[in-house]
């Protein structure tokens, strides 16, 4: 059974990796959104915990609006993570930006940037922190 598992999810994995990273972010969407409807407990936690922040702030459809999209959102960080991890440099560089200072983002020649903090929202892609240094090389120091 684990062999059969292995081979399905590695035929998944191989079957977005194929595809442009915009699309495998729809089809991730896509997904996240039957995933809140088939996954009636874990939709129930959300509602409930997006109630207990924003009931008194927020209608029920709003609320569940927010839901949706938490869900959508988790499967698209799941497909375009799986994407991602293939792409060459040259492949990615037209989906990252670094926005900041320039003496941050791209400091003179010789001279070594400030201690930084980098952060991602919560739903963004965490394997691309690996590759950071690829797109702004004064994060690794140099």
């Amino acid at each position: 059974m684990d062999k059969a598992l292995y081979f399905i999810a590695r035929a998944v994995v191989a079957f977005l990796q194929a595809l442009p990273l915009r699309t495998v972010a729809r089809l991730g969407r896509a997904g996240g959104a039957v995933f809140y409807w088939l996954d009636g407990r874990h939709r129930r936690v959300a509602l409930a915990n997006l109630t207990m922040c924003f009931g008194h702030e927020k209608s029920a459809g709003e609320i569940r609006a927010l839901a949706k999209e938490n869900f959508r959102r988790i499967g698209e960080n799941f497909t375009c993570a799986a994407k991602t991890a293939s792409m060459t440099y040259e492949e990615l560089k037209p989906f990252v930006e670094f926005n900041g200072p320039p003496s941050i983002v791209s400091p003179p020649p010789g001279r070594m940037p400030p201690n930084i903090l980098v952060a991602i929202g919560h739903f963004g892609n965490f394997e691309l922190y690996a590759r950071f240094g690829q797109f702004c090389p004064a994060i690794l120091g140099g």
